[in-house]
């Protein structure tokens, strides 16, 4: 008997797929930042990213879930297509909110998709709201930061 159906697993490979993707992008967006505060804030997302990616996997191993999981994950990882909407307002600081408005969004999405559907998993579930929470909570520090770093005293 199969844990998971085909629909949930595509939708574990995308949710996997977009970790891995912005994962490089918060790397890059560091490396440009002067800010301190916001470059820590960056490269920790990116580390939890890298993180909850593996968690997954791991739980999904566990589980026995179908092995096309992990492998479509490292095929896309390897791909690395970084495609980001360049239609922001042109401003300071409106590039990096770009971003992170998109991967917010993104993420945000696969997680709910997945949460949405029935698992029989109630670890991995629960594994999962608590990385979707605190991927909230780091996506508004940075946006809070990036705001900040603007403002004149």
């Amino acid at each position: 008997m199969e844990v998971l159906n085909n629909t949930v697993a595509d939708k574990f490979c995308g949710l996997l797929q977009y970790l891995c993707k912005y994962k490089t992008a918060f790397e890059m967006v560091a490396d440009e930042v002067e800010d301190e505060n916001l470059k820590t804030a960056l490269n920790g997302l990116s580390i939890e990213s890298t993180q909850y990616a593996e968690e997954i996997t791991n739980h999904l191993r566990l589980y026995g879930v179908p092995h096309r999981v992990e492998t479509n994950l490292m095929l896309d990882c390897l791909e690395d297509d970084q495609t980001y909407s360049s239609d922001c307002i042109p401003g300071q600081g409106n590039e990096l909110m770009s971003i992170c408005v998109n991967s917010e969004s993104s993420i945000t999405r696969a997680y709910d998709e997945i949460l949405n559907e029935y698992l029989p998993l109630n670890n991995l579930r629960n594994v999962m709201l608590y990385q979707l929470n605190t991927l909230k909570i780091a996506f508004m520090k940075i946006k809070l930061l990036n705001e900040a770093r603007f403002m004149t005293t």
